[in-house]
């Protein structure tokens, strides 16, 4: 997937680069929206890489806005990524502060308490004056209609943005990338697909004019843990509990139940790397709800191993008629993509049955380089804000 030049994407930076003058720190200033897990971790990452950021790059990043729908923060002079966590009740501005995920919160709200009341995002994002915004947001419903605003409302202002965010990258891909380039902004959003795993940055950059043709994956982290319990005699409403009491599923596990999560996922790398065109509406799904506790079992008892694999193809411009492409075998270049999320018993030795728990990972389909296996072994908080600190590397490489 070669970023052409006018690309959103594209990142011309060279391959070794060499050292900053460390006399001639660039400043980037950044509007956070959403002040989560992985915006707090991320502020964190910040804080332990300040040196790195100054040293390798020559990078001061500062913090002149977070926002989030219980309150904000405002600071036009900026603040270090410590010194947000601070503000917000969260660690001390210097040395190194504890991770997000051991970090205090309010005890009155459950939350970290930003000083300001909330603000308007546009309004927010216009008062920092920033270069980047950070759109860290909760995908909410079908078409993610808000995180898509706060993209474009950056766009309109000047600002490239970095996200974390798989709503716009799957419902909106096509809008966005042309109001980006229309605005010759760029976004990048390694952290929608798998977490801090480079899969976009990897076609992008590692795989000069290879194409993608499709890929098989296992994308969700809480259907995998609910597997593996369901497989030892777990009920499905025991493996859920147990799921969510350790920390896998949110309090309405729909969205990785019924493979909406897989389906956001899948229909963001195919737009991106495949120009699908699709939507998570257009993946075909098979929730864990409708696979009996028997087949679990039965797999496991024949040495298999049952998974949610997600299956991406460019099929054949006459599929649907006898003879035309499968899944297996992605055809002709011209014709639709298609996707399917489905329970499938693996062999043991097939690459994707040895992820469990928290690991993720796909097989990519691709004209030159054959099949890439590509694993993540802990999707976790750390490896997401990882994801979004590697992608404002890479934007400030650039400009």
């Amino acid at each position: 997937m070669p970023a052409p030049p006018d690309s959103p994407m594209h990142d011309a930076s060279p391959g070794i680069a060499t050292p900053p003058d460390p006399g001639s720190l660039r400043t980037v200033r950044l509007c956070l929206l959403g002040f989560g897990n992985v915006a707090r971790e991320f502020c964190a990452l910040l804080a332990r890489q300040e040196s790195a950021l100054a040293d390798s790059h020559g990078l001061r990043v500062l913090v002149t806005a977070v926002g989030t729908r219980h309150g904000s923060l405002l600071a036009p002079d900026g603040m270090s990524g410590g010194a947000v966590l601070e503000a917000a009740g969260l660690g001390p501005a210097s040395g190194t502060p504890v991770s997000a995920a051991d970090a205090p919160v309010a005890a009155a709200s459950g939350r970290p308490t930003l000083p300001d009341p909330p603000r308007l995002a546009a309004d927010l994002l216009a008062a920092a004056h920033a270069d980047v915004l950070v759109e860290l947001t909760v995908m909410e419903g079908h078409g993610a209609p808000a995180a898509t605003a706060h993209i474009e409302t950056a766009f309109a202002l000047g600002l490239d943005v970095v996200t974390a965010n798989k709503g716009p990258i799957a419902w909106n891909w096509a809008r966005i990338a042309e109001l980006a380039r229309n605005a010759g902004r760029r976004i990048r959003f390694e952290s929608t697909v798998m977490d801090g795993l480079p899969v976009f940055s990897l076609l992008e950059l590692a795989l000069p004019d290879c194409r993608l043709l499709g890929f098989e994956a296992v994308f969700n982290s809480t259907t995998n843990f609910m597997i593996d319990a369901m497989s030892e005699g777990v009920s499905f409403a025991d493996a859920l509990a147990h799921a969510q009491a350790d920390g896998y599923a949110e309090a309405d596990p729909a969205h990785d139940i019924d493979g909406w999560d897989a389906a956001c996922k899948a229909a963001s790398l195919a737009n991106v790397a495949m120009d699908a065109r699709i939507t998570p509406a257009d993946i075909e799904r098979q929730s864990l709800s409708d696979v009996p506790l028997e087949r679990i079992r039965q797999a496991r008892a024949e040495g298999k191993r049952l998974r949610l694999v997600t299956t991406v193809w460019r099929a054949a411009a006459d599929e649907g008629k006898a003879g035309s492409a499968t899944p297996a075998g992605p055809a002709t270049p011209a014709g639709p993509v298609r996707g399917r999320l489905e329970a499938r018993e693996l062999t043991i030795d097939h690459p994707l049955a040895a992820l469990g728990d928290e690991s993720l990972g796909a097989i990519l389909h691709t004209d030159l380089m054959g099949d890439i296996f590509v694993a993540e072994l802990g999707a976790l908080v750390p490896q997401t804000a990882y994801g979004v600190y590697a992608d404002l590397v890479h934007l400030c490489r650039t400009r």
